[in-house]
């Protein structure tokens, strides 16, 4: 992402949709390979999150402390915007393997990102900038694609129009198995989901965006350690889960994040109350989270809809368990984590 941040004019910051449409340009060639490098993470916690564009800010300053590093991204439903054109020639061996003797053709297609709002998520990127530079967070754009055009001698065939959305963003917290949910209810333990603790995650309120990413590069050790932590009790859950008596092993690692959690919580207030904070009107707050696993064929499920996402109609937990009562054969495999965050307010 420095080299997106490096590239930017001060002209162009000045205008937070060009900021939004350059992204999209940048990150449209090197997309599929940030997407597999995620799919290959060993982290435990690497968050794939589709929000809507409303609650970016209230998300960020919210899952960093519990995400190793968040991918967010839309719902994929809104205005289609044009991005450019991606061209090649291939080669119609009609005549043989002589290249000087084969006709080629040329085919092109549009190509676009699917967001509700530009002038916004320009803004997010620029706010957020320290956060994506140093790895804790990036953006990743809904891309939908217009069928092919091209020239065969002197035929041109325009390329078609852009589909009007795309769901694709959907697939990224069921392909890499990690989720936040913003709700205001609580997940119903069941067959195929386990509740493992409920607490109160800290964060640094009062901050604008720009300088809580700020802030929290440069001074939350608590954050770099509890993360750290994070990673090893989350490693052992799969284990608690499964084991014959579950609810015990599962308590026992409910209260070493508990207690973990208390001393970030601590360390994080000592810093709010520091002049330069302070100044700024840096106050610490908390969320109230649902820690809870999921079978990952009922999130699967529940994440096809892409109604479910877009207009947040039904919810995840009635959707997640409204599929598994119609899907008799359960498959067994890893646990989904899903942070399940309180949406009290939208600062």
């Amino acid at each position: 992402m420095n080299e997106f941040y490096d590239s930017l004019a001060e002209r162009e910051r000045a205008n937070a949709q060009d900021v939004a449409l350059k992204y999209g340009r940048m990150l449209n060639p090197c997309y599929e390979l940030l997407l597999s490098a995620k799919a290959a993470s060993a982290s435990p916690y690497y968050v794939g999150l589709s929000s809507d564009m409303g609650s970016f800010t209230h998300v960020t300053k919210r899952v960093v402390l519990v995400a190793d590093t968040m991918l967010l991204s839309d719902h994929g439903v809104g205005a289609v915007h044009e991005l450019g054109e991606h061209e090649r020639t291939i080669s119609l061996d009609f005549l043989g393997d002589n290249p000087r003797l084969s006709p080629s053709e040329r085919q092109t297609w549009r190509y676009g990102m699917v967001t509700t709002d530009l002038v916004r998520l320009g803004q997010w990127l620029l706010d957020a900038e320290p956060l994506l530079r140093c790895g804790l967070v990036w953006y990743g754009p809904v891309f939908t694609t217009g069928k092919s055009g091209g020239t065969v001698g002197l035929r041109i065939e325009p390329a078609g129009p852009l589909p009007t959305f795309s769901d694709r963003s959907i697939d990224f917290v069921v392909e890499h198995g990690r989720a936040v949910d913003l709700v205001r209810t609580k997940p119903l333990a069941s067959r195929v989901v386990r509740p493992i603790l409920e607490i109160d995650l800290p964060f640094i309120n009062g901050l604008n965006l720009s300088d809580f990413a700020q802030v929290t590069r440069e001074e939350f050790d608590s954050y770099r350690q509890h993360r750290d932590f994070m990673r090893a009790r989350l490693l052992e859950l799969d284990d608690a889960l499964e084991a014959v008596d579950s609810p015990v092993a599962l308590e026992r690692v409910a209260l070493s994040i508990r207690d973990e959690l208390n001393a970030a919580t601590a360390e994080m207030s000592s810093a709010a109350r520091s002049q330069a904070l302070n100044r700024a009107g840096a106050v610490l707050g908390t969320t109230s989270a649902v820690l809870a696993a999921v079978r990952p064929e009922a999130l699967q499920g529940a994440l096809a809809s892409s109604a479910t996402i877009a207009a947040g109609a039904t919810g995840l937990w009635p959707t997640i368990q409204a599929f598994a009562d119609i899907k008799s054969k359960r498959t067994h495999g890893k646990w989904h984590y899903v942070w399940v965050l309180q949406k009290k307010n939208t600062r």
